[in-house]
């Protein structure tokens, strides 16, 4: 058993024979702190419903960040150690105290996620632990270096001993460079000065000694060279020790200064300290969680531990199982031939349920549960040399052990149960102790090769029978779990594959008693029944799938079909829009021609070439136009205001002919159509505010208004309307317009004033007057 304080080696017995410690291990490989990794090597599963439901609660908070949040505690540093020093009113060196200022804006950054969620109301009060001491954080970052150093900053007298040093130094380089260059160079066995215990000194030739007056602080191996300090240097060289005296002891003060100022704050570092652990193993859980492809498991009051899809999390290629405990299957036996994944499956379920009993996301596709009382394991060999224990002893020990301690509620994982000694009397006591375990209400999952438990999990409430699934074919295990089915051991078809002949085969079935074929063979037979009813379901599920890939298809054809029909309307029109431009081009030169025109041939000229452009448009409008309708305007009389299908300009019935002709007056146009091209539209408002030119209009008088609003829009779908709105304009013989744009910040009356200036068509535009719109209206006047 394990619990909330399992320490004990009986109570971390089942933590240890399911291997939770490599789970573990993986689960630390996600955290970002070692003190975080620590917490997720050190994690064990709770028993303790409030405890469990509040750590599934943080783990589906978490979850749900990561899926729009980055969150990483990565820049915090394993400091706690220096923070207690400093608590206790020690000092620290600088590279601690500049690692707690790294960490301290570290954890401060790596919150700012988890503070912006909307909602996360258990990580909330961890979040509101982390320390916010921006004062302390800027003075150890700014005084201090990574490598501790404490800069010129952090105090005038620091600053002002090192620029002694440096000013020091310099003189003694000077004078130094006067003797390596000066007529003393010929005594110096080297033209470099080298350092002898802090001092700078020469390289005098041992036969010149004498010749430069100083102090002998070395001499070389062989003698030859003396290493002498002169006597104008040592007075330059104790001053730069004063500096460098006045240096240290400032050093120290400063750190001593911070550490104390860290030691004041020491309780609310380390608090945060722990907050920033506990949100890196929660935030760890949800990233181990999402590597396994797992589920944030779901509580429930009622006893039931339901997985589906669920796998095993360190092995890759596992095949998932699917099972349910409750009231009424509380008992699973599990049977199947050796070596066919039974001990897998049973680790699945044990290490599955210690997983969400530690707020993990267990590898499943879905798992709901209400939290178990105790878990406790027999699997593997338990032999012990130590104690004299065989191996069914060791199993027996560990077993009677859960007996005594099983509670209501636990679960009990039992592999090869009743394994190790005489077949009858094993079986026997292994009825017997699953009978025990269910009356103590407990969940159990076994595995078994007696035939004698399949019977009873066919017989005893509460109890199922299931198996691992054996390809009969290729005499080798799939991994599936099969519900409801009881497995057979195949023992016979494995040692025949292998070699055993068929005579020797045929001997040992003489010596298996009836019943026992019987069962054998019933087995098979529920086997294979299982195995065609799961063909035919895998069938109708391809089967399935093919449809649902057929519709697919057919939404695709659809949806491209669609696609391709409004390319096609793009591209009508962006040709329409190519083929108004140029018509308001050569529309505005006809205007011109006909204001200059001083005698009737120039006037017809200009009207022979507007009429030009009509039969171009007219071309182009039958080129663009949809197959005629077949269907009737019927009806018609003077006067009926009807427009061409598929187009904008409207007109009134000037004539009605026979077989069906109709003529029909747009502007100062007139035109004969069918009457299967027209229907009929409603009186168009009237516009008041200006007055179209006669004989001018191309179609669009009645249709148009001299009045543009672009408020609100996108400057691309402004651009557009404005076009769109000086081209008719023009066609239809405005004289002055009005594009109301707004004032805002100026964007859409920018984007008005630089296209009317370049339009070939305007005359002239300025602002409204304060009665009309002010600065929000361009008033504008055509050619």
């Amino acid at each position: 058993m394990c619990g909330e304080q399992a320490q004990s080696d009986e109570e971390m017995h089942a933590l240890r024979v399911l291997e939770f410690a490599a789970v573990l291990e993986g689960l630390a490989a996600q955290a970002d702190t070692e003190p975080g990794r620590r917490a997720c090597r050190d994690l064990e599963p709770s028993f303790d419903p409030d405890i469990v439901e509040l750590r599934i609660g943080t783990l589906a908070e978490a979850d749900a960040i990561l899926g729009t949040e980055t969150v990483s505690f990565a820049g915090i540093l394993p400091v706690y150690e220096a923070v207690e020093r400093c608590g206790k009113g020690l000092g620290v060196d600088g590279e601690s105290l500049h690692a707690i200022g790294a960490s301290l804006k570290a954890a401060r950054l790596s919150v700012e996620p988890i503070a912006r969620a909307q909602s996360a109301p258990l990580l909330s009060p961890l979040v509101d632990q982390i320390a916010n001491l921006p004062r302390l954080e800027a003075k150890l970052l700014a005084w201090l270096d990574g490598d501790g150093h404490v800069r010129d900053e952090a105090s005038p007298a620091l600053a002002s001993a090192r620029a002694a040093q440096r000013s020091l130094r310099g003189k003694i380089e000077a004078r130094i460079r006067s003797y390596l260059g000066g007529k003393t160079r010929e005594y110096l066995s080297d033209a470099v000065a080298t350092m002898r215990n802090g001092r700078t000194v020469l390289p005098l030739k041992a036969e010149n000694k004498g010749k430069i007056r100083g102090i002998v602080h070395d001499t070389s191996a062989s003698g030859g060279t003396l290493f002498v300090e002169p006597d104008d240097l040592v007075a330059l060289g104790n001053e730069v020790r004063a500096a460098e005296v006045q240096e240290q002891a400032e050093v120290d003060r400063v750190l001593d200064g911070l550490s104390a100022e860290v030691g004041g704050e020491a309780g609310t570092i380390l608090a945060s300290l722990a907050a920033i652990t506990e949100l890196d193993t929660v935030f760890a859980k949800a990233r181990f969680g999402h590597s396994l492809r797992g589920c944030v498991p779901r509580l429930t009051e009622s006893p039931t531990i339901k997985l589906e899809a669920a796998r095993h999390p360190m092995l890759t290629g596992a095949v998932p199982l699917t099972i349910e405990f409750n009231r009424e299957s509380s008992v699973y036996l599990v049977t199947g031939p050796n070596t066919g994944g039974k001990t897998v499956a049973l680790k699945v379920i044990g290490l599955c349920v210690l997983m969400a009993q530690c707020g993990m996301m267990p590898p499943a596709r879905f798992m709901e549960f209400k939290p178990v009382t105790q878990v406790w394991a027999d699997v593997g060999d338990e032999q012990s040399l130590s104690q004299s224990l065989s191996t069914f002893s060791g199993h027996i020990a560990n077993i009677a052990a859960a007996l005594h301690g099983a509670e209501p509620g636990s679960l009990v994982i039992l592999d090869e149960l009743g394994a190790g000694t005489d077949p009858a009397e094993g079986a026997g006591l292994a009825r017997a102790l699953l009978l025990e375990f269910h009356r103590k209400g407990a969940f159990v999952a076994a595995s078994t090769h007696y035939g004698e438990l399949k019977t009873l999990a066919a017989e005893a409430h509460g109890f199922r029978n299931c198996s691992m699934e054996f390809d009969k074919e290729s005499l080798m295990p799939t991994y599936r779990l099969i519900l409801d089915v009881p497995g057979a051991s195949h023992a016979m078809a494995v040692a025949a594959r292998l070699g055993i002949p068929q005579e020797v085969i045929a001997e040992a079935e003489g010596y298996m008693g009836a019943s026992e074929l019987d069962l054998s063979r019933t087995i098979q037979q529920l086997a294979d029944a299982r195995a065609a009813a799961d063909a035919s379901a895998a069938k109708a599920e391809a089967l399935a799938e093919q449809l649902s890939d057929l519709e697919r298809e057919a939404a695709q054809s659809a949806k491209d079909a669609k696609e391709s029909n409004r390319a096609m309307r793009q591209r009508a029109s962006d040709e329409i829009a190519e083929l108004l431009r140029q018509i308001r081009i050569e529309a505005t030169e006809v205007f011109e021609a006909v204001k200059r025109a001083g005698s009737k041939e120039e006037a017809a000229a200009a009207k022979e070439k507007l009429q030009g452009l009509l039969q171009v448009g007219a071309a182009f409008v039958k080129e663009t136009r949809p197959e005629p309708s077949t269907k009737r305007t019927e009806g018609l009389k003077l006067g009926d205001l009807v427009r061409v299908r598929g187009q904008a300009s409207v007109g009134k019935v000037a004539e009605v002919g026979r077989s069906g002709k109709v003529t029909v007056l747009v502007g100062a146009i007139r035109m004969t159509v069918k009457d299967t091209e027209l229907e009929r539209v409603a009186e168009p408002p009237l516009s008041a505010s200006s007055k179209p030119r006669k004989n001018l209009s191309l179609g669009k008088a009645m249709t148009s208004s001299p009045e543009l609003h672009l408020r609100h829009m996108r400057a691309e779908d402004a651009q557009e309307k404005l076009e769109k709105f000086v081209d008719e304009s023009v066609l239809a013989g405005f004289q002055t317009l009005k594009v109301v744009h707004g004032k805002g910040e100026g964007v859409l009356r920018k984007l008005t004033h630089d296209y009317l200036r370049s339009s070939v068509a305007v005359k002239s535009y300025a602002l409204a007057t304060a009665e009309e719109g002010g600065e929000g209206v361009t008033v504008v006047r055509l050619k």
